[in-house]
């Protein structure tokens, strides 16, 4: 059936947070202290966007304001800087899939210390403030120590150069692997094999995946780069961590999650959206994942399924998965009654096609009951429903039918 026209159709989704930060330590041997890397990510489709008449494009801008304050209450850095995105008409209409990445540097004395920032669209009067705690180690004492841990969701050379993209909001997502970068740091004279464990536990320390990194360090700065998958990271919350070959001293953690487009729900909702994969999963697929024998292994079905739908599987954006369960919510909005929109014929039809290029609806008359006919010209359709008990149950006349030759409802 229909549903590949969905592919290009132009989607917005919802986005909760205003920005994202991600502060990360590391060590300067250019400075011979410690270095906080503030890495800011905000989706451009948060941001009010003003024509300009000059030239012809289109502004918005933001204002930074960062304090830290250090373990005795005194500010240490106290500053805000004003920051322009500029775009073209045609990038408007992907403001969805693009976002302003931003990072500052500040050189800080080991110790504890707490960072506030607070973005504002200038535009909208906008504001957003955030708040975390960090520590600063004496990278000077240890005779190996490592860096805080940057989530990366793509990593690509160019003119011999590595170019990342680092996952601000540490949301995995619809990314079938990603990257752990960090630093090793050797303060000894020669170079030393050294071997480290590292795990990935879920909210109730289950260690999901476990292994071994072995390096040889060199005098000085060592830099890693090691991929992940996420085959078995179902939806949820994660917590990695890199000790020594014991596993008794933690040398670096990092907190991440799996909210696969912004879902997130239960085992019971699970089973919910599931169902609704009716319009678009064929019967094997469906049983596939109804049948799991784990809420775990239906997790992981059910992501798996819409990766292989996924229009651009190297991004963690689900473009079609977005879409699908927007127009689920549209059909619930619009088609409810005594059963769900979703499971209406007007809602199926919605849902499978999107919006009608033309509607003719007919009111009740004394020869005929009421009738709506829908045309989809982009796909040569048209839909004929009829309110056979006159309270706003739509049926369709002729049903539809999927590629299987079954009956998509009764």
């Amino acid at each position: 059936y229909a549903f590949s026209q969905l592919v290009d159709k132009s989607l917005k989704a919802e986005v909760k947070e205003f920005f994202f930060f991600d502060p990360l330590v590391f060590y300067s041997s250019e400075q011979k202290k410690a270095r906080l890397d503030a890495y800011f990510q905000i989706p451009l489709e948060n941001l009010q966007f003003k024509k300009n008449y000059n030239t012809k494009m289109y502004d918005a801008s933001v204002n930074y304001a960062i304090k830290i304050i250090n373990s005795a209450a005194e500010t240490v850095v106290n500053e805000s800087f004003t920051d322009y995105v500029t775009t073209s008409k045609n990038e408007q209409k992907k403001l969805e899939e693009s976002a302003k990445f931003i990072v500052k540097e500040f050189f800080l004395n080991p110790g504890k210390y707490s960072i506030e920032i607070t973005l504002s669209d200038l535009n909208t009067k906008r504001e957003k403030t955030l708040k975390e705690k960090i520590n600063i180690a004496d990278f000077t004492t240890e005779d190996f120590s490592f860096s805080d841990i940057m989530i990366v969701s793509n990593l690509k050379k160019e003119a011999g150069k590595k170019i990342i993209t680092p996952l601000v909001n540490k949301n995995i997502d619809n990314l079938k692997d990603f990257y752990l970068f960090f630093e090793i740091y050797n303060s000894m004279d020669s170079s030393a094999e050294k071997n480290y464990a590292y795990k990935i536990t879920n909210s109730k320390d289950k260690i999901i995946e476990k292994g071994v990194f072995r390096y040889t360090l060199i005098p000085g700065v060592n830099k890693f780069f090691e991929k992940i998958s996420t085959q078995n990271l179902v939806l949820g919350d994660y917590k990695l961590e890199i000790s020594d070959s014991s596993g008794a001293k933690i040398l670096a953690e990092k907190l991440f999650a799996n909210k696969m487009n912004g879902l997130t729900f239960n085992n019971k909702d699970l089973d919910f959206f599931v169902d609704q994969l009716i319009y678009i999963a064929n019967s094997d697929e469906l049983n596939k994942i109804r049948n799991a024998p784990t809420s775990e292994l239906k997790e992981k079905y059910f992501i798996e399924f819409w990766r292989s739908k996924d229009p651009s599987p190297n991004t963690s954006r689900n473009e079609l998965m977005q879409e699908y369960y927007k127009r689920i919510k549209i059909a619930n909005d619009r088609y409810s009654h005594y059963v769900d929109g979703w499971k209406t014929d007007m809602g199926m039809v919605f849902i499978i096609y999107g919006e009608p290029g033309n509607i003719e609806r007919y009111p009740f008359s004394e020869n005929t009951k009421p009738y709506e006919i829908w045309d989809y010209y982009n796909v040569n359709k048209q839909f004929i429903f009829v309110d056979d008990t006159g309270f706003g149950d739509y049926k369709l006349t002729t049903p539809i039918w999927d590629n299987d030759g079954t009956r998509l409802k009764n």
